[in-house]
């Protein structure tokens, strides 16, 4: 799949934002049907650690997330419990790799990650959008990295599947 451009990611997001109260369970119940594995991921992943409004930011952030990948330049194939599973091993073997760094070389090698990363847009909003919640008291400093590795995980599986879709035509 393309990375996709910071205009798409700019304009879903302003178009999630404005969507009216009233339409946000059609939006969710259509995730249900085309995403139901990201779906249950997004609603128990790190349950026991995040409190209510954590939960809320997570699965709200998911949902922007899949809004935006679903604009890329491939339809998004349906993410498989095996394809979820793969992403969030990949993710924690890069967890663990990032723990073992010393801390100036932590933050050189996170910039570098979002630089390089396939989708570098869509993760450079989720973390804005984590540092805000932040910065709003919305969520907890200490879950701000676990929540981006839960999202980084949604992500890279909707990349996936946009280049297994790419692969398969």
């Amino acid at each position: 799949m393309k990375p996709i451009s910071a205009d798409i990611v700019e304009s879903t997001w302003q178009r999630m934002a404005a969507m009216p109260p009233l339409e946000a369970p059609k939006l969710v119940d259509r995730m249900g049907q085309e995403q139901p594995v990201v779906m249950a991921y997004l609603m128990a992943v790190d349950h026991d650690l995040f409190n209510q409004e954590e939960r809320e930011q997570l699965f709200y952030l998911g949902l922007v997330v899949w809004q935006i990948m679903s604009q890329g330049s491939a339809p998004l194939s349906r993410v498989s419990e095996k394809a979820l599973d793969k992403a969030e091993e990949s993710n924690m073997k890069m967890i663990e790799s990032l723990m073992e760094a010393a801390e100036p070389d932590f933050t050189e090698t996170t910039r570098k990650m979002i630089e390089n990363y396939g989708q570098a847009e869509v993760l450079r909003y989720v973390v804005e959008a984590l540092v805000e919640a932040a910065e709003d008291e919305e969520i907890r400093d200490e879950n701000m990295g676990i929540m981006m590795l839960d999202l980084k995980t949604v992500i890279d599986c909707f990349h996936a599947q946009g280049r297994e879709a790419v692969r398969a035509r």
